[in-house]
């Protein structure tokens, strides 16, 4: 569980100030207690598409340079026409991620006024956001939601999945093809969606960057945020303003400020943190032909994944707007403090990589030793996912490693949930919360057990493993069964379709069901070999 803590900070760089007319109070007077919260701060959520099962050296983590860039974009449908149930209603979401700008995009469909809070400054103008911009790949599980908006993807090149290249230990280059995945930097994605907010619901939709959440009083429906001074600092020692809310959104990351407020306001809500185990480096802006002939003509984003001879450890590249590579190294958690200077970097690279061009070798290891190693994402998985007029989503409610690329496309998916809830709510705000965790805690539950079955790819234990048994006995006889009775068994294994919206709960159900019959089969194969040697046996008595 989350400690509890005052926050303070220091908060830079905002680029917009407090719109007139949002429901903010001065912060003076008597108030109501509120209890005090760590400042919120969103772990990364590298993605990637898997097309496949990810063996143990698929690295789990890139990222890009730059901030957002006007990008073409395809024709979208019109957004749904919706009952405005919640008109004159206020909505507060804290997080102006991907999730809680997509969040306060259907709250503002349906009538809510909404204030999105941001600890940080706006992506395009956050140094240290555009320079450690995560890669993600939007898959049509997280493309629908922003379908329901009617929000258009973009469709140049530079966003349009071309595929992946995987570069093996003997040197051996293998292409994956992609259709219909769309690729962001972390920061251009926030920054995208924070734009089609603005345009699409100028006049419902407000945001104030350089505001962390200082505290949530949850009977009370108030929520507290530091705002930024003259001088560039927030006030720490006070809230400083406060926002009042009919719904209050939790879209602030695995260092989620409400989700430790409802954890102080209520002992019988839990919260299971887990490290991925990793720690990643990055570098960015290196040229190159690094692309095979299938790609060589452009007309895509591409993803690099070298695989190393153990399984925490790889390296990644891909292909950025400009032309450069950008990536990153990843070591077990760890690994990092051994590795001193860039010749100490250079001669892991050289060791452990085959097919990293030579004049890439020493800029990453300059990069590369100046840096401190960041955590490669986290498990979060919470009891429920709602307080009174209160939801968790995205990285708050189920943060989960980048093995599976499932973060940002989950978070995108419970948008899409809240929205469902929304809706069947007709206008009870007050009843969203507990309908909200009906709906979605059993696939984000099931989406935590996927992930953590996922390494025992990391851990290597073979047969030995059961988290690793169970996986491969689902795509095995999964594969078989597709084959032989697609009618009944559908076209491929439930643990493949990850990125096509199978609801979680039903691929951790056909994982289960398939691993045990996987091991009543190998049972009674056991005990029809052991009964015939034993009739061998006695045959030669």
């Amino acid at each position: 569980m989350l400690g509890v803590q005052s926050a303070s900070g220091r908060v830079r760089g905002s680029s917009e100030r407090q719109a007139a007319g949002s429901p903010i109070t001065r912060a003076g007077g008597r108030r109501r207690a509120v209890a005090p919260v760590a400042p919120p701060g969103a772990a990364p959520s590298p993605l990637r598409r898997v097309s496949s099962l990810p063996g143990p050296n698929v690295p789990i983590d890139t990222t890009a340079g730059g901030g957002s860039a006007a990008v073409a974009a395809a024709p979208a449908p019109p957004p749904k026409a919706v009952a405005e149930a919640y008109k004159g209603q206020r909505a507060v979401v804290v997080g102006a991620g991907p999730a809680g700008s997509t969040a306060a995009m259907f709250l503002a469909r349906r009538g809510f006024e909404v204030d999105v809070y941001e600890r940080r400054p706006e992506p395009s103008q956050d140094a240290v956001d555009t320079g450690r911009a995560y890669i993600i790949v939007l898959i049509p599980r997280g493309q629908r939601a922003l379908s329901e908006l009617g929000v258009p993807l973009p469709t140049d090149g530079h966003s349009v999945s071309q595929g992946s290249v995987r570069h093996s230990r003997t040197g051996k280059v293998s292409v994956s093809r992609e259709a219909g995945n769309v690729t962001f930097s972390r920061a251009g994605l926030a920054q995208f969606l924070i734009d089609e907010a603005r345009a699409r619901y100028p006049d419902r939709i407000r945001f104030h960057f350089g505001a962390p959440c200082l505290g949530v009083d949850l009977e009370g429906r108030e929520a507290s945020f530091g705002v930024e001074g003259a001088d560039g600092e927030s006030n720490g020692a006070a809230p400083a303003v406060s926002a009042r809310y009919d719904l209050l959104i939790g879209a602030d990351g695995t260092q989620s400020a409400v989700r430790a407020a409802m954890a102080a306001a209520d002992p019988a809500f839990s919260v299971e943190i887990a490290d991925s185990g990793r720690e990643y480096v990055t570098y960015r802006g290196l040229r190159g032909a690094i692309e095979p002939p299938e790609f060589a003509a452009g007309g895509g984003a591409t993803l690099h994944l070298w695989a190393s001879d153990d399984a925490w450890t790889s390296f990644t590249a891909h292909s950025d707007p400009d032309g450069a590579y950008s990536g990153t190294l990843s070591l077990k958690t760890g690994g990092f403090e051994c590795l001193k200077t860039p010749a100490d970097y250079e001669a892991l690279l050289r060791a452990k990589f085959v097919g990293i061009p030579e004049d890439w070798i020493a800029p990453i290891a300059a990069q590369a030793a100046t840096q401190r190693p960041s955590p490669a994402g986290k498990r979060t998985k919470c009891s429920r996912l709602d307080a009174p007029s209160t939801i968790l989503i995205g990285d708050a409610a189920h943060s989960v490693t980048p093995v599976f690329g499932q973060g940002a496309n989950s978070a995108l998916e419970s948008c899409l949930v809240m929205d469902g809830v929304l809706d069947a709510a007709a206008g009870d705000a007050a009843a969203v919360p507990a309908a909200f965790t009906a709906a979605r805690l059993e696939d984000a539950h099931a989406l935590q057990e996927v992930d953590r079955l996922a390494y025992s790819f990391f851990r290597r234990r073979g047969i030995f493993d059961t988290d690793f048994l169970a996986l491969l006995a689902h795509v095995l006889l999964g594969t078989v069964l597709s084959k032989i009775v697609p009618f009944l068994y559908g076209a491929k294994p439930a643990l493949l379709q990850l990125g096509a919206g199978l609801p979680y709960s039903k691929i951790l159900k056909a994982v289960r069901r398939d691993a045990a019959a996987a091991a009543v089969g190998l049972a009674a194969l056991g005990v029809w070999l052991g009964t015939r040697l034993a009739a061998r046996l006695a045959g030669a008595a």
